[in-house]
């Protein structure tokens, strides 16, 4: 069982445009393990915005 099917009645289902998901990562608010993708549509896009945050900002990328 997964650590998000444990925490289920604890989690926040929110949608957020890919304009503030970019601030908020390139800004090392959000690390990739604070949350999960829903479908392979948004993993991608959310994998695409960590690797442009990591090519613009490779000396912070251990914070990654």
């Amino acid at each position: 069982m997964t650590w998000y099917a444990l925490m289920d009645n604890q989690l926040v289902h929110i949608a957020i445009s890919r304009e503030v998901l970019e601030s908020l990562i390139s800004h090392g608010y959000v690390h990739a393990v604070d949350f999960r993708c829903l479908n392979a549509n948004a993993k991608k896009t959310v994998w695409q915005l960590f690797l442009t945050a990591l090519k613009k900002s490779p000396i912070d990328a251990v914070s990654f």
